[in-house]
């Protein structure tokens, strides 16, 4: 049976291609293990491509987003970007990691803030608890998105001349973010477990290290807690390779 998520991915997006196939085996392989100050999160391939659905159906179907609308994703390396990032592709919305004044939505952690006419604060909560700081012309992501569908019906036609990332005025197609992934997704293998204590930063290493991982059908285990032990954490979740950017 496919998953909520599986038989509606737009053809042509980041998320067709890096998800996809993902999402037509096995549901239940953990593909995003992080450990924050706060604790340990992991999601599973069913998770993730819900979570990303939530996002896509977030920004669609609730605020009317069309392709090519720019969303900018502030949230560095929270269990969340994830999801929200190929919740921004599947949408067929161009990523920016800057506070751009052309964004229509934007995605920040607690105490921060952008000047989209939308702003979600994410709490980067393990559990998804919602976030404590929300002003006034702040909505909580959590709070926002669990109302979503699971799944993304009809999604927007992308292809891969679309645009799909913005970083300092540079834009890259979705052809060009997906050769990123690949490039980095040759190196590895099916089944891999990466360790990482790179941050998150747009477009690299994030979308070698994050999409390419995927591609591998591998497992990302971020490790964000400084106070963590890192070779611990890789030996107990059975890493063959640590990136620390």
């Amino acid at each position: 049976m496919a998953s909520p998520s599986e038989a509606h991915i737009g053809a042509g997006s980041v998320t067709d291609v890096v998800l996809g196939p993902l999402l037509r085996a096995d549901l239940h392989v953990p593909r995003l293990v992080t450990y924050s100050p706060l604790g340990r999160t992991e999601l599973s391939t069913a998770s993730l491509g819900n979570w990303s659905a939530k996002v896509a159906g977030l920004l669609r179907d609730e605020l009317g987003l069309s392709p090519g609308s720019v969303v900018s994703v502030r949230t560095a390396d929270f269990w969340q970007s994830l999801p929200i990032l190929l919740g921004c592709w599947w949408n067929g919305a161009v990523v920016t990691p800057d506070d751009d004044a052309d964004a229509a939505v934007a995605f920040v952690a607690d105490g921060d803030d952008a000047v989209a006419d939308d702003v979600f604060v994410v709490s980067g909560h393990p559990l998804g608890a919602p976030s404590r700081q929300v002003a006034a012309h702040q909505r909580d992501f959590t709070t926002a998105v669990l109302g979503q569908a699971d799944r993304f019906d009809a999604p927007p036609a992308v292809t891969s001349e679309s645009a799909a990332l913005s970083v300092d005025g540079r834009i890259r197609s979705v052809g060009e973010v997906l050769a990123i992934a690949r490039s980095s997704a040759g190196a590895f293998w099916s089944g891999i477990r990466v360790a990482s204590t790179a941050p998150w930063t747009l477009p690299e290493p994030a979308v070698g290290l994050l999409l390419g991982t995927l591609l591998a059908d591998g497992v990302i285990v971020q490790i964000s807690d400084p106070a963590a032990d890192v070779a611990a954490i890789a030996a107990t979740e059975h890493c063959s390779v640590q990136f620390a950017g």
